[in-house]
């Protein structure tokens, strides 16, 4: 009986040391968040206030400007008579979609 045991205890001990435990490395994903300033119209740069005052944007109030410095661009809270809408510019005046 004894041999049976201790055959028994080599066979599981030898099982466990067959096991093999995966390493984990984590992966960490960091999202910057936008560095968002807030501006006056008037701090916005001349291209975006050319842009804004084009035909395409006749009618457009903007309620708030915001500078994200992260990504260089503009952001905008316009409002006409329905609708409210955040529209983003390039320095360039270009609307970034």
């Amino acid at each position: 009986m004894k041999k049976v045991v201790a055959i028994l205890s080599l066979v599981l001990f030898a099982g466990a040391m067959q096991t093999t435990y995966a390493s984990v490395n984590p992966i960490v994903v960091v999202e910057l968040q936008d560095e968002l300033v807030k501006i006056t119209t008037d701090e916005l740069p001349d291209a975006v206030k050319q842009t804004l005052a084009s035909a395409d944007y006749q009618g457009w109030a903007v309620e708030e400007a915001y500078h994200n410095k992260t990504k260089d661009h503009y952001e905008l809270k316009v409002k006409n008579e329905v609708e409210t809408k955040t529209l983003k510019f390039s320095k360039d005046g270009k609307e970034i979609k």
